[in-house]
């Protein structure tokens, strides 16, 4: 029997039916199952929480620990094992110094947040006592030094492929760099690290155990039960994957595409492994073109305005390369003759107009920052292609007087944007999503 790799997820830990499903679906196998985990979203978010603190107020170490310790308690209703202490102790070690010093790198950002799923792979063992624990670095899993965002290089699959045939929890979301220092692939980038193990050893499918928000038609926030999208694109998945109602890492395609090797997505409510949305090369169209229509409202809008915009070169060149030098990340630009508009997040927002200011450019008439805007994604292989399409998106938003501030396609054929104001968020998608479902 082939070997397995399967991402679970750090919110699944503490799930006793995810966690039996899964132990019930590798019973049997008798394969190398590597179980790549993300972190407990919450323990990360307490690691992330005292990193910024530790400048503001003196650290409490005792407080802290017992809060790391809660985590262990709750989940396995045991004191934390030796192992789960001494991680615990190491980090808050690690912070005492950095709040001494004053100051951090992102080098040590990157090995204090590493603790997070480094203990909360400590706490999935205790539940699962015939798995053994591998380290990134026990494999010599090479990244590149982009620390927080770091993109795999290789991995020692000689040291993988000697595994007597079992279960192997992996840390997900880092490696180690040509001078032995840890690195981050980014925040809850276990789908990430999954699909490149799944590459470099071969195997014929990527397994996700779960998402914490499935791939649906819409936020079942906004639209009540949402049916599961059951075919996707890589393209398409990587697309929802920049929407925050979506629990997938937009790189977790890259090793996958030029290998066609798909991913799938697992019920982890049964026992059986049900697949509820496969993803692969293959194009699919449905019927009605959309997919989905996802939204957020994490966006702002850097607009330069003049009529000399489209007619000056290298302004678009000049504004990606500062924003990209500050590492203020691009969601996407959309332009005419006499605009150029950049959809940032709304935290990066008043940034960027402050390092765009210092450009000078003598043919934009006007900067500014537009917030409380939302983005709809409508998207769907075929959208450029099928008649009709579009017409019915701006026939929903302007039936119900939606006004849309900017519109425009990606750079393919598969999602068209709006731009609203927020407050006209849900009613969009609501409308739009009437019009195709």
């Amino acid at each position: 029997m082939s070997d397995n790799v399967i991402r679970f997820g750090g919110s699944h830990i503490g799930n006793q039916i995810a966690l039996h499903n899964l132990k019930a679906w590798l019973t049997g196998c008798n394969s190398r199952n590597y179980v790549v985990v993300s972190p407990i979203p919450q323990l990360l978010d307490l690691v992330q929480f005292n990193l910024q603190q530790v400048f503001l107020q003196e650290l409490d170490e005792e407080e802290l620990l017992n809060e790391i310790y809660g985590f262990y308690i709750s989940t396995v209703d045991e004191q934390p094992s030796e192992v789960y202490s001494d991680l615990a102790k190491q980090l808050v070690g690690l912070l005492k110094g950095i709040g001494l010093i004053g100051d951090y790198s992102q080098a040590l950002k990157d090995q204090v947040l590493s603790f997070a799923e480094k203990l909360s792979v400590e706490i999935l063992s205790s539940l699962w006592n015939e798995a053994s624990i591998i380290l990134p670095e026990d494999i010599d899993l090479q990244v590149s030094s982009d620390f927080g965002n770091a993109t795999f290089l290789s991995v020692d699959t000689f040291k993988l492929n000697k595994q007597e045939p079992g279960v192997f929890l992996i840390p997900g979301t880092y490696g180690i760099n040509e001078n032995n220092k840890l690195a981050r692939t980014g925040k809850t980038a276990a789908d990430y690290t999954a699909a490149f193990l799944t590459k470099e050893l071969g195997i014929d499918t990527l397994k996700l155990w779960g998402l914490d928000n499935d791939f649906q038609r819409a936020k079942p926030a906004i639209i009540e039960n949402p049916e599961i999208i059951k075919r996707l694109t890589y393209s398409e998945a990587s697309e929802l994957a920049y929407f925050e109602h979506y629990s997938f890492h937009p790189r977790t395609v890259e090793p996958l595409e030029h290998a066609h090797i798909p991913i799938q997505v697992l019920s982890p409510d049964t026992p059986d492994g049900e697949v509820q949305t496969v993803i692969n090369t293959e194009t699919y169209i449905e019927e009605q073109i959309v997919k989905s229509v996802a939204c957020t409202d994490d966006i702002s809008l850097l607009k330069l305005d003049g009529p000399g915009v489209g007619l000056k070169p290298g302004i678009l060149a000049k504004v990606t390369n500062q924003l990209n030098d500050a590492g203020l990340n691009i969601k996407s630009v959309i332009t005419s003759q006499t605009s150029i508009n950049f959809i940032l997040s709304k935290e990066n927002g008043a940034k960027a107009l402050k390092l765009v200011h210092k450009l000078g450019f003598s043919a934009v008439t006007d900067i500014k920052v537009v917030n409380d805007v939302a983005l709809i994604g409508i998207v769907g292989h075929g959208m450029q292609q099928a008649y009709g399409v579009s017409a019915k998106i701006f026939a929903a938003v302007a039936n119900n007087k939606i006004n849309v501030i900017l519109s425009g396609s990606g750079a393919s054929d598969l999602v068209s944007y709006l731009v609203v104001q927020e407050s006209d968020k849900e009613k969009s998608v609501r409308e739009i999503y009437k019009a195709f479902f």
